[in-house]
């Protein structure tokens, strides 16, 4: 099964990067498209990012405290 990537952003004109702050989810947990998954904190704001899809969250790929710029991808979720 294909899983699905969960990618950050590009959360205003002048975001270059980010730090992942608190996962709100665990590896196993199951989430609905539009939960919240993880804060991404920029100079300016905290920014939860949403499931992009329904299903299992499989893998972290960026943990809290890492640095991470637009379209990196940080997690994958196996669909329901």
């Amino acid at each position: 099964m294909t899983m699905i990537d969960v990618i950050v952003p590009k959360l205003g004109l002048t975001m270059d990067e980010a730090d992942i702050g608190q996962w709100i989810v665990s590896v196993g947990d199951t989430v609905n498209e539009g939960d919240p998954l993880v804060e991404i904190e920029t100079d300016k704001a905290v920014n939860e990012i949403p499931s992009p899809a329904a299903g299992v969250l499989s893998e972290i790929m960026s943990e809290q405290g890492a640095t991470v710029v637009p379209g990196d991808v940080i997690a994958r979720i196996t669909p329901a």
